[in-house]
């Protein structure tokens, strides 16, 4: 399998689907509760254990067989995630799973079996395939890379880091000399990294570019699948306030003006869910134009998810900026994971340059 859209093939049913559905959001529940996810949200150890028993759970694999688990299955585990608030540093994995599974280098192949059996994460770096262009590059020099990059995410917890320098895909130990880390907090929780190569040892692995921008375009999803499921739970919680939330004598679920926004946003949900399902469903099926879909979940899905944020934080109130409560960190997941990748913004410029042609 590689990043390319893939043949269509027999995929599992939507009952197989919400059963995945079950089985990871309740195993979040026990492997990642929400009142000490803030607390392990930035210990090493706790994400460590909890990347583990992911592997235990063999969704350290997603994405290396498309019979078992297309992007669909992809988006759907990342949505979870985003519920969660956790942060299981998938996202490595998966592009590793997508970009590494047809090479024949035994070292890539260790890493896959390190991967799927817990005992090594992933961080990923997608340099000059990331689409923001503050996002850094890297270059390889032989068996060395070198460069500065950007925004990386789950570094707390790699062992490895897979950089796309293209054309080609590097590996290099978190640990290796020469590379130096600085985290750089912000909305993200755990917070994105900035990392610096100067000559350090990497294996050299040859993928084409086009691979390679097409698992750049599956992590851009994944990263809206996560978006969603934050926003997703977020919306949850204030449905839930304006239930039980007394204003001038009556529940505030009751003001006309709170139920409006709230059915907006429901709207807003399914349309984001139903515009990344349908660019998930376009490459899971071999549809050459999945690309344009993804262009187009990616432009719909970030202004209608930061919509529904900001209403959901308005209607929560107070509890929206208490950092006991579990209200502010999918705030924070929302709009660090939709400004990623260039955002909306490169999206709506992917359409139309697909509408009416590169710019002259």
């Amino acid at each position: 399998m590689n990043g390319s859209a893939p043949k269509s093939t027999e995929r599992i049913s939507d009952d197989e689907r919400n059963l995945l559905r079950k089985s990871v959001r309740d195993f979040l529940s026990k492997a990642w509760p929400a009142d000490q996810a803030v607390a392990n949200s930035d210990e090493g150890q706790a994400v460590t254990r909890l990347w583990q028993a992911f592997a235990r759970q063999g969704l350290a694999a997603l994405g290396s067989n498309p019979a078992e688990s297309g992007l669909r299955e992809i988006v759907l585990v990342f949505e979870e995630l985003g519920r969660a608030a956790c942060p299981a540093p998938l996202l490595g994995a998966v592009a590793a799973n997508l970009t590494l599974a047809d090479q024949s280098s035994n070292a890539a192949r260790a890493l896959l079996e390190d991967v799927h059996n817990g005992d090594a994460a992933v961080a990923l770096a997608l340099g000059a395939f990331d689409g923001d262009p503050a996002a850094g590059h890297a270059d390889m020099h032989g068996d060395a890379l070198s460069g500065r990059l950007s925004f990386v995410e789950d570094v707390q917890a790699a062992t490895q880091l897979l950089v796309f320098a293209g054309p080609c895909a590097a590996v290099v130990a978190i640990d290796a000399p020469g590379l130096s880390r600085q985290f750089t907090p912000g909305l993200a929780v755990p917070a994105l990294c900035e990392i610096t190569l100067a000559n350090v040892p990497a294996l050299n692995l040859s993928v084409a570019s086009e691979v390679l921008a097409d698992v750049a375009r599956v992590a851009r999803l994944a990263c809206a699948g996560r978006a969603l499921g934050a926003a997703e739970r977020a919306f949850d919680l204030a449905v839930g306030h304006a239930k039980v939330r007394k204003q001038f004598g009556q529940l505030i679920g009751q003001f006309q003006a709170v139920q409006h926004k709230l059915a907006n946003c429901l709207i807003s949900l399914d349309g984001a869910r139903l515009a990344l399902e349908t660019a998930a469903e376009a490459r899971d099926s071999g549809n050459p134009d999945w690309r344009v879909f993804a262009s187009s979940a990616v432009a719909f899905a970030g202004p209608a998810l930061r919509t529904v944020s900001i209403e959901t934080h308005r209607a929560l109130g107070a509890i929206g900026y208490a950092e006991e409560h579990e209200a502010p960190r999918h705030f924070r997941r929302v709009h660090a994971d939709l400004a990623r990748f260039g955002g909306v913004t490169r999206g709506r410029a992917e359409l139309a340059e697909f509408l009416l042609g590169p710019v002259q």
